[in-house]
């Protein structure tokens, strides 16, 4: 099976080729991030051990930078290279891992067996880390057939994903039994995980639960601190199409009750557009966050989109009630932990396939409230909104909540000191 997964890639070469170019006119990827894709490295490669590192998205990449930060502190004179897929990702992380020594960014190279040796030949790989979902049966194999320590971190696997690999069985055990160790991070996870290769199969806690709190822009926290006085702020982060109609009908009925101000983070901002002509048909007096780097006129806004990257933590911290998204349409659920860990209770809708352990912990400490429609979001804000006392008690439970025990995990069972201490 796998050699027939093998040919396919090897035929599809120009084809993805052209279609990583056709990305980068419509600005989804840079020349730089193509080549990247291609297995041709844009920095050096550092003399010394080195542990490579990939994660997808911003979510990933963020408990990626927890687990970088960890090793570095652990292992000092091991260089690391993180690659991601996104450009957000990318974006996100440039103005972090300059401070973590040994520490450089790729673009993650496309599962082409051409591409990938050019790859590993380049960068002479001594441990691969893989995270959350991320299975390239390419990569898996040549970094087996080169006896490269393979793991998969904070590994899960969504219900329908799931489905689907259990109908080509054979294929997924032979790729994942390659896996050095796999740490699921959740119970769930690790029973769907080990249907196919219970021997490497491990539970771990989720890794999303020691990244750091997210940063907070003083600046901005002041500005709108003296806006919000006597309003309530409900945050909305993460959105995708259709949940924010939701989140403007919610809105609009609640402020028939409160002095309220809206803020919606969407998933894109590729969709900034979109989310405007939105807040035009409903007539909403509604402003842009780039529109108020220089002018406080538009602070004055009921509703504000935000277009720009790494603010999602002050925005977190200004608000009374926070929502993320992905939910409430089954894209699967982001990350529910975040504003939790600011002292924050938070909405999410009915799909949270990728997250439901986290959910489910959550819900126990009562700090996480699932919302299926407006009229559940309108309910459980106006209660919230109309009994201070019961919303700073959630968001002591909230603080309370945060725990991580992922850390100790990992060390114990990946054991990476017998590769990086000889």
């Amino acid at each position: 099976m796998y050699k027939l997964y093998r040919a396919l890639s090897l035929a599809m070469t120009p084809f993805l080729k052209i279609y990583f170019y056709i990305r980068c006119l419509y600005g989804k990827d840079r020349l730089e991030s193509a080549k990247n894709h291609f297995g041709v490295a844009s920095a050096p490669r550092c003399a010394g051990k080195l542990i490579w590192v990939h994660a997808a998205s911003v979510g990933e990449s963020l408990a990626a930078l927890t687990f970088i930060q960890h090793l570095n502190e652990q292992f000092p004179d091991v260089n690391i290279l993180l690659t991601t897929v996104t450009m957000a990702s990318a974006d996100v992380l440039a103005s972090k891992i300059i401070y973590i020594d040994g520490c450089y960014h790729q673009f993650s190279v496309a599962d082409n067996p051409l591409w990938i040796k050019k790859f590993l030949d380049y960068w002479k790989v001594d441990v691969a880390v893989f995270l959350e979902s991320e299975i390239w049966p390419n990569a898996i194999w040549m970094l087996h057939d080169r006896q490269i320590p393979i793991f998969l971190l904070s590994a899960r696997l969504s219900t329908r994903s799931f489905r689907r690999w259990k109908l080509l069985k054979n294929f997924f055990t032979s790729i994942l039994k390659k896996f050095s160790c796999i740490l699921a991070q959740s119970e769930i996870d690790r029973e769907r995980y080990a249907f196919f290769s219970p021997d490497n199969t491990k539970r771990i806690d989720n890794l999303k639960y020691a990244n750091p709190v997210l940063p907070c822009n003083e600046v901005l926290w002041n500005r709108f601190q003296k806006l919000r006085l006597h309003k309530k702020v409900f945050v909305a982060a993460s959105t995708h199409e259709k949940e924010e109609d939701l989140i403007v009908e919610a809105h609009k009925k609640l402020r028939k009750r409160f002095k309220l101000i809206t803020i919606i983070i969407p998933r894109h901002t590729t969709r900034v557009k979109d989310i405007c002509a939105l807040f035009k048909k409903h007539g909403l007096n509604f402003s842009l966050r780039s529109e108020l780097i220089d002018d406080d006129s538009r602070m004055d806004s009921e509703i504000f989109c935000v277009d720009t990257f790494g603010e999602v933590g002050t925005f977190f911290r200004l608000a009374d009630l926070c929502f993320v998204g992905g939910s409430l349409i089954p894209a699967g659920g982001h990350n529910i932990y975040e504003p939790v860990a600011l002292g924050k209770p938070v909405l999410h809708g009915p799909f949270m396939d990728n997250a439901m352990e986290v959910r489910n912990f959550l819900h126990e400490k009562h700090v996480a409230f699932e919302v299926k429609n407006v009229d559940e979001i309108v309910k459980i804000c106006a209660d919230f909104f109309s009994h201070e006392k019961k919303l700073r008690a959630i968001s002591k439970l909230a603080l309370a909540a945060c725990r991580n025990e992922s850390l100790r995990q990992i060390d114990e069972l990946m054991q990476l000191e017998k590769f990086f201490s000889r």
